[in-house]
């Protein structure tokens, strides 16, 4: 301190300004120029100097002024200092000598040089090419390690351009030099990435190209490609039809990270069934060889009067086109084709269209087109022909409605007449089929009004009235039929009488002329006799069945008139045998109507006993029980004489 104390009061006397010598020490090595940000000190070279003077140096940025100075501020002798902001100072020295040896000062002008991180700009091209284009000017040269085992020097605003020879990423520093101050460089590092080279003898396939909506201005594609190389972005390009300007960017596809891709682009104009293609670029600008050419399918439907009219347009190439309706294949045309009409339709039916086009390029790789899917609604004015309405009963003896001649997706209204009364409404249906579960077997009689899906109503159908059959059992076991006349059919119909065993099989069929039949062949194999009449037409074309009416035959009972339960195995027992019946009881009286036996059908016959003892010869009273197999309940009585 006492030298900072000497010093300041020797300068206020005026200082002696004279020549000195002085350096600037910065990383041990003599500067001219002072980089900032590194300590660096100032060491004094003047010639046999004073072993006792103190230096101090002032260092700046301005002129020292030995008047008006902070003592702060001074450096004594090698004490280092830091320079952070670029720019000029005046370093100036002071040397103080002992014993009123006076004061020397000595200034010298240095320049301080920052070392700032070099700005550049890099691009990486097609091919394995980068682009480096220096934007910094601090530095008066720049060198650029591309970090595969080359540099080289530039000057700012100079491009320069290095080839890869192996695609992947490399470290590449960028370093800022000055002339007169190397060790004041500063210096940047990067990774770059060399892109892969581009095999024009495969270059990119767009395999598929669908219109996914068809519109001017809001139209969208999508494109299914393949070949694709990571690292370049993907230009998308629709024909114009200008020859000079032929092709215009309508998408770019970036980030691509796989050989494969599907990408849509919206909001362009697919009214019309052009070109597309798709070509590599890299951030350079460099477009390359583009893909294959494929077409979209420009698709346009219009309906009249139960038909669709079908047209689609494109630029040449395909080589078939397959035509879908409703996501299933309609037909498939040739090359030439641009229209169908689709007649096979049903009124007031929505039906979507689409249409494929296929073909291969030059390469032999093949390719396809979807057009966008369009709908439209099946209209028509015409009147439908009149259905024809057939009515018969099921087994069930319920009335089933047939329509036919109908169109698919319509309606039919159903009306009813009983017993001749004004015909009501019955029910509306959307199948050719209707069961009348309430009508029963009575005179009944239908028509039916069919209205399409476009809401075009036909003439009422004819009227149908099903044959009502009754049956009638003679004291002589015959059967006598009678029927109503079937109106529905143009002319009067043919009639048969069937007889049905109880699966509804046909067991013996009649023809017959009239309305009536008596059957005296009576089946001996079915206890019911169920019969029905079917009208046919006179060209054999439609059936109509009647109810089924059911006759019950009575039992066939053998009851012996005598048996001799003797022993010798011939008619030792009173047995009950017949057909027609499912089970009986019997009784046996005696004489004075006590009964004596009781028993079944599934029990053993009467053997002449009466408690375990033979009963006396003579005649015994029976009263038979029995139910037939249609579940009526009868009875018989008599007498069997028991012999011995």
């Amino acid at each position: 301190m006492k030298y900072l104390l000497s010093i300041f009061f020797l300068l206020i006397a005026p200082a002696l300004w004279a020549q000195g010598c002085f350096e600037a020490i910065q990383n041990g090595q003599p500067v001219k120029v002072i980089c900032a940000d590194i300590p660096v000190y100032f060491r004094d070279c003047t010639p046999n100097p004073d072993p006792s003077a103190v230096i101090f140096y002032y260092p700046g940025p301005g002129k020292f002024d030995p008047q008006n100075f902070n003592q702060n501020d001074l450096l004594q002798g090698e004490a280092s200092t830091t320079f952070t902001n670029p720019r000029s100072y005046i370093i100036t020295q002071v040397i103080n000598k002992q014993g009123g040896g006076g004061t020397q000062v000595f200034e010298q002008t240095f320049e301080v040089k920052g070392s700032p991180e070099p700005e550049f700009n890099v691009q990486s091209c097609s091919n394995g090419f980068v682009n480096f284009s220096i934007t910094d000017t601090n530095y008066d040269t720049y060198t650029i390690d591309f970090g595969n085992g080359s540099t080289s020097t530039v000057t700012p605003g100079v491009g320069i351009s290095t080839r890869y020879s192996s695609p992947g990423d490399y470290t590449v520093t960028f370093t800022g030099n000055y002339d007169d101050a190397l060790a004041c460089g500063g210096s940047k590092t990067t990774t770059v990435t060399a892109l892969p080279l581009l095999d024009e003898e495969n270059p990119t396939q767009l395999n598929k190209l669908t219109v996914l909506r068809q519109d001017d201005i809001n139209g969208s594609v999508q494109l299914e490609l393949s070949g694709l190389v990571p690292g370049y972005d993907y230009a998308v390009e629709q024909y114009t039809g200008d020859f000079r300007n032929p092709y215009r960017e309508i998408g770019l596809i970036q980030n691509v990270n796989a050989a494969t891709l599907t990408h849509t682009i919206n909001n362009i104009d697919t009214e019309e069934g052009t070109w597309y293609l798709v070509r590599p670029v890299d951030a350079c600008g460099s477009f390359s060889i583009n893909s294959n050419i494929v077409s979209a399918i420009y698709l346009e439907l219009s309906t009249d009067e139960l038909k669709v009219d079908v047209t689609w347009d494109n630029l040449p190439d395909f080589e078939k086109y397959d035509l879908y309706r409703n996501g299933t294949l309609l037909q498939t045309f040739d090359s030439d084709a641009r229209n169908y009409t689709d007649l096979d339709v049903g009124c007031g039916q929505v039906y979507s269209y689409y249409i494929v086009g296929s073909g291969t390029d030059p390469q032999g790789d093949s390719y396809s087109s979807v057009s966008a899917t369009l709908q439209t609604e099946v209209t028509s004015t015409a009147i439908p022909a009149t259905p024809f309405l057939l009515s018969s009963f099921n087994m069930n003896n319920q009335i089933e409605l047939t329509l036919q001649g109908t169109e698919p997706d319509g309606r039919t209204a159903i009306e009813r007449s009983i017993n001749g009364a004004a015909y009501k409404p019955l029910s509306t249906v959307t199948q050719p089929v209707y069961l009348d579960t309430e009508a029963g077997v009575q005179p009944v009689c239908y028509r039916a009004t069919f209205t399409n899906a476009c809401g075009n109503s036909a003439a009422v159908s004819n009227t149908s009235c099903p044959v009502i059959l009754t049956a009638e059992r003679q004291t002589d076991g015959s059967v006598i039929l009678t029927w109503s006349a079937y109106n529905g059919f143009q002319s009067a119909p043919n009639y048969t009488v069937e007889l049905l065993d109880d699966s509804g099989n046909t067991v013996n069929a009649y023809p017959a002329t009239g309305l009536t039949f008596t059957d005296n062949t009576l089946s001996n194999a079915l206890q019911v006799l169920r019969y029905r009449v079917t009208a046919t037409s006179q060209d054999g074309a439609y059936q109509s069945f009647s109810n089924v009416v059911q006759v019950e035959q009575d039992a066939l009972l053998y009851i012996p008139s005598a048996f001799t339960p003797n022993g010798d195995g011939l008619n030792d027992t009173f047995e009950i045998k017949g057909k027609f019946f499912s089970s009986y009881t019997l009784r046996i009286y005696n004489r004075l109507g006590n009964v004596i036996f009781e028993g079944t059908n599934a029990d053993p016959a009467w053997d002449g006993t009466d408690n375990g003892q033979k009963a006396l010869a003579g005649a015994y009273a029976y009263e038979l029980t029995f139910t037939t197999s249609f579940g009526t309940v009868k009875s018989r009585r008599g007498t069997v004489t028991l012999l011995r």
